[in-house]
């Protein structure tokens, strides 16, 4: 079977996260297939023509064994709901590039607009079906914009399925008007082998980090729909509550760092909280054992992979109840780290009771193995055959 794979949500060795899920997924498709024919097109919006520049990428040394050409599209910020216009022209040069003869018989596309919209516009004329992947933020920012609605919902009746990272994602198309018929809920996967419970001491040791200290953690961008805000203030109460010594480390990086370095001094916390930037798995994977709790304080999400990944590796994840996140954590854990109200005082009540109260490491992994990236690229597969 010929796959080929068309998103702007796919890492390159400058941006080594980006879309970091989708080419986890797609080698754990190839593994579970090995003779399965993957090519990728991976695009990069801008405004301004960085052709050339945006060719001369380069792929990650880990994705050697996938194909993938870097495309660049033109992104117009005023044209709104009509990016996928330029997109699907995008994609009718980069078709061009394929090797002679390769025909594919599915396009895999994550992300909804302007890239599966764009592209289902060039693939019907080319007769190739389209599944494509809803991540998040394309359904919960984009239905409530009346021009990416309309494109998203017409690029539903042309694709021949839809992925949906969660049942609520699932949901939102479907109370928006979109075929329920053709939407699936698929959860992403979560490296069970890399993700595991640890001697805690053992990882500390390793890190550096005192004994006694209590650690919480947060792993992803900061950005403003991650609510970090929240998070430092609910933080700052708990360690001003606290009898022993605690720690909020941050993984990641993004436009906010600054402000969040100066909310921090602010609260009188900047010496308990220790900006670690990005890391790799393997070492987001330590600091997990590490740590006593992971912290998830966003606006709105699918299912993020940072939660599947604090229970596969015995963790509690301490979350506001938003997006898909309680589907994954409510039936191992119950609701006691799923925070409804954003308020500091509440949240840090949940931190509390993750710290004072944790959950067995070992039982909790156990049950996030339902969510192993073979399980998830098999429902994939079938899904892609059907198609």
């Amino acid at each position: 079977m010929n796959l080929l794979v068309v998103s702007n949500l796919f890492p390159d060795q400058n941006e080594p996260w980006r879309g970091l899920d989708n080419a986890t997924l797609l080698h754990a498709l190839q593994r579970l297939e090995p003779g399965l024919n993957i090519r990728v097109q991976a695009f990069r919006p801008t405004l301004r023509h960085l052709g050339g520049a945006v060719r001369q990428l380069r792929q990650r040394p880990e994705d050697a064994s996938l194909p993938v050409d870097y495309f660049w599209t033109p992104y117009v910020p005023r044209l709104g709901g009509m990016n996928h216009r330029l997109f699907a022209q995008a994609f009718a040069r980069a078709r061009q590039t394929l090797p002679e003869g390769y025909r594919p018989q599915a396009i895999l596309v994550p992300w909804l607009f302007p890239d599966a919209c764009g592209v289902s516009l060039q693939a019907e004329q080319w007769g190739v079906p389209v599944v494509a992947v809803a991540q998040g933020s394309d359904v919960h920012r984009y239905l409530d914009m009346p021009w990416r609605r309309r494109a998203i919902l017409s690029m539903v009746q042309r694709a021949k399925a839809v992925v949906t990272r969660s049942q609520d994602l699932a949901q939102r198309l479907a109370a928006h008007g979109a075929d329920a018929g053709k939407v699936h809920a698929i959860y992403n996967g979560v490296d069970i082998h890399t993700f595991k419970p640890a001697s805690r001491s053992a990882a500390r040791s390793e890190l550096n980090l005192p004994p006694d200290e209590r650690v919480l953690l947060f792993v992803g961008n900061f950005l403003p729909v991650k609510g970090l805000d929240l998070l430092l203030a609910a933080f700052a109460l708990v360690a001003a509550a606290s009898a022993q010594p605690v720690r909020l480390a941050l993984i990641g990086g993004g436009p906010l760092e600054a402000a969040l370095r100066a909310q921090a001094a602010e609260f009188g916390i900047a010496d308990k909280v220790s900006f670690l930037g990005r890391h790799g798995a393997p070492q987001v994977a330590r600091w997990m054992q590490a740590a006593d709790a992971v912290c998830l304080t966003s606006h709105n999400e699918g299912v993020p992979n940072v939660v599947l990944e604090s229970m596969s590796s015995g963790r509690a994840p301490v979350c506001m109840d938003v997006g898909g996140i309680a589907e994954v954590v409510e039936p191992l854990l119950g609701r006691r780290f799923l925070v409804r109200q954003r308020d500091a005082g509440a949240y840090a009540a949940a931190l509390r009771d993750a710290l004072e109260n944790p959950p067995d490491a070992m039982e909790l992994h156990q049950g996030a193995a339902a969510f192993s990236w073979e399980n998830c690229a098999q429902k994939y597969l079938t899904l892609l055959r059907g198609a």
